[in-house]
Formats: structure tokens, sequence, C-alpha cells
């Protein structure tokens, strides 16, 4: 039997430590013990007051963590994160965070080292048939913390500890899990990295938990839960259960529980804490739907297709440019009949005037398709805004400004729902 522990967060430190108590402690971890943390920062808009809640790892709990280590003694400890980058910046993403989560105070404070994964070597590692490029640094470390957050995604239904793992690859890696093969997807690529990379312990965020994510787009509750285990697959199994998901639904889950002669449900499992898994939350959806959420603004003449698991990483993050375009554009007025297609196997209907391709899967698979009766092209990998910005004037729509600046538009707009309401603090992803 494996444990798993879920306890309600109550106190800063005394929460995390009872966790990882009942989930039978840090174990081998010792004084001389090179420690990797990896936490859960997808992403991060400067100077935008975007939300955060359910999207990314708490700072809060991340500190927990390193003053936990130091109980033990541990004093190398070096954070690894490869946040996406769709733009060349003088910073990247992830400096760019640490310096507005505080986590570069950790440096100071505890000695802890923040490495940019991007900017860090890599080793091919294999896992059967699937070969990817790994961060160095954590295939080094004697002891690796898995921290990701506790919410769903609209491609793998969970982003939990495993998923988590995707966050060490290069972008190149990244991209080849989003195979159009559906034998070997999504799903099947994310089933190989427990056997690239081993988590010690998993430690789960719960504070605020997301459905409809794994974005800002998402909608993010106060749900005051810490899930704890030394098993990675364990703990992925009662997170999913809490956010009202049957582990055997979720395929990259049960794949890797096969993979290791483990059952699918919780039958090898010892729940230790307070909370009952399975009414500790309501029900939360997995898919954010665009069309669904357009229809809602009122915004007609517009048809975006339900994003599949082949979109990858950089062409989803440039759907906040694509979707904010929609939203200044707009003005009341409805579009003139738009498709937009992503990912690297959607087709066009035929029946649409206008069909925007966007990135270069898209543009390589259909732009020549007869099907199309205008089409407009968004290049590049990642795609680029200046394609982006040309497409709309193709529709007789001129958007001003620089994208990197309206393009967070989006992320504005779904912090609206959290201004106004105490439960949603922002200094629990602010270290001072």
């Amino acid at each position: 039997m494996y444990d798993v522990a879920v306890v309600k967060y109550e106190k800063p430190f005394e929460s995390l430590k009872k966790a990882v108590d009942l989930a039978g402690s840090l174990g081998d971890v010792s004084a001389g013990s090179k420690v990797v943390i990896k936490p859960n920062i997808c992403g991060w808009d400067e100077g935008v007051d975007f939300p955060k809640y359910g999207v990314l790892t708490t700072a809060r709990l991340i500190e927990d963590v390193v003053i936990l280590l130091g109980e033990y003694g541990v004093k190398d400890i070096t954070i690894v994160e490869g946040v996406t980058e769709s733009e060349k910046e003088s910073e990247s993403l992830l400096q760019l965070a640490a310096k507005g989560m505080g986590l570069d105070i950790l440096s100071g404070r505890y000695g802890v080292k923040i490495i940019d994964v991007h900017k860090a070597p890599f080793t091919k590692v294999t896992a059967g048939n699937v070969r990817l490029s790994v961060n160095t640094n954590i295939l080094d470390a004697d002891y690796v913390i898995d921290m990701p957050v506790l919410k769903t995604h609209g491609q793998a239904l969970v982003s939990l500890g495993i998923k988590n793992l995707k966050g060490v690859l290069n972008m190149a890696s990244r991209k080849v899990c989003h195979n159009a093969d559906q034998s070997i997807d999504l799903n099947y690529h994310i089933s190989k990295f427990p056997e690239m990379v081993s988590p010690s312990f998993t430690i789960i965020d719960g504070i605020y938990t997301l459905e409809r994510g794994p974005l800002p787009s998402g909608r993010a509750h106060r749900s005051n839960i810490i899930i704890a285990s030394k098993d990675l697959i364990s703990a992925d199994k009662v997170g999913a259960t809490i956010l009202g998901i049957d582990p055997q639904t979720v395929p990259h889950i049960t794949l890797v529980a096969t993979n290791k002669g483990r059952p699918t449900d919780l039958r090898d499992i010892n729940i230790r804490g307070e909370i009952d898994i399975k009414t500790a939350l309501k029900p939360h959806e997995s898919a954010f739907n665009i069309q669904l959420f357009l229809e809602r603004l009122g915004i007609k003449g517009v048809t975006f297709p339900k994003i599949d698991r082949t979109l990858c990483t950089y062409c989803a993050y440039f759907m906040d440019y694509v979707v904010s375009g929609i939203l200044m554009a707009s003005m009341g007025k409805p579009f003139d009949d738009i498709e937009i297609l992503t990912g690297k196997i959607m087709e066009p209907s035929g029946v649409h005037k206008h069909t925007l391709l966007v990135g270069q899967c898209q543009v390589k698979k259909n732009g020549k398709n007869p099907l199309i009766n205008h089409r407009m092209e968004i290049r590049g990998c990642p795609p680029s805004n200046k394609d982006l910005v040309e497409a709309y004037k193709e529709l007789g729509v001129e958007l001003p400004g620089n994208p990197l600046a309206w393009g967070k538009t989006v992320t504005e707009f779904f912090m609206r729902q959290y201004i106004g309401r105490p439960e949603f603090d922002e200094a629990f992803f602010k270290i001072r």
C-alpha cells in the first residue's frame, strides 16, 4: 500500500509539515543531498495583474518546502523550471516570474539557486520508443520534489505530478509530445515522463485549484488542500479523484499505472488525513471552450473548433493573442464568417468565407487545401505576431499597438472575477 496524505491548509509551514509527516516524511533526504524542486510556473505576464490562482504553484508553499528542507540540514537546493518563451526578451520569463513572486529572495535568504531550463544543458533520455531532451540538473539531483498545482487540463484532463514533469523538457521535445499520430499522442508521451525523471516526493498544491485549466482562462477556487506522497502515481490518482475525475478515465495516469503493474483505481492507496477525497470539492470541469466563451460575449461570425491534443506548447500560449485580437476587433460587430484552425490535424470545413491557419503545422497541412475559400496564415513556430496583425488586416480589422501589449487583454479580463473576493489573496504568490 502507498500512503497519500490529504490535509487542510490552515497555517503556513505547519500544514505542509503535517502533510509531509503523514506521508512518511522526506525520508532519504540528508544534509548532503543535492535537492531539486520542480514547481509549476507555466507562464508569466510581466506588468499585468493576471490571475495566478490555481495556475502557478504558490510562492508560500515553495518557501515552506525550502524551510522544511532546512530542518533536514539541506543546503544545496535548486528550483528548476522552464517557462514557455514566445518572444525574445532581455530577461527570461522565469527570471521575471522569480522577481514577481519573490522567489529570488530565497537565494539570499536560504541560498536557493534558480535554473531556467531553457538556459541549462539537456541530456537525451530514452523510455521505450520515446527519446526526449531532459534538463540535466534534475537528472543529476539526489532528491527531487515535484510541486504541481491541483488543476484540470484541457488536453490531458488533469495537470498534476506526472504532467508537471513536461516543464523540464526542451522546447523541441515538448513539441514532439503533441504528436499527430494518435497511437503515440500527448498522453502516450506524458506516460513516459516518470521513466525519465523519478520524483522522490510529490506535493500537490491545492491551496487554489483550477477547473478548465491549465491557464488563467480557467476558473479558480480557494480549496485549501495539500496532497503529499512519496509515490508519484498515487499522488496523481488521489489528485484526480479530488478534482472529481476518475483516475481510470485519465489516459496518461492509466498508462503509467499499467506500465508499473499497478491498478488504475485507488485500491493500493492508503489515504492519511482528515479529508474525504470524494466529497472534498465540487467536480472541476476539464476543458475551456473558446467557442462558447466567445458566444457568451455576444461575438458572432467566428468558428473556433475545440483545441485538440496536437496543439503544442508554443501555439497554446499564442492563443491568448488570437483571442485577445478577436475581443479587441469585435467592437460589437460580427466577424465576416471566419474559422480558426489550430494544431496538427484540424481540417477546413469548406463552408466558411475565411479560414485562419494558426502556426506552422496548420500552414504546412492546409496551406494548399482547396476547401479553403480565403486563406490567412500565421506562420512560424512559435507563430508570428506580425503575421497575426496582417491576418486581421486582411479582414479589414486594424489592431492597435504591439501584440505583446494588447495580447495581455485576455488575462486581465479573467482577473476581474476575483477582484473584491478576499479569499483570492495575492500574498500567496509573493515572498516578502
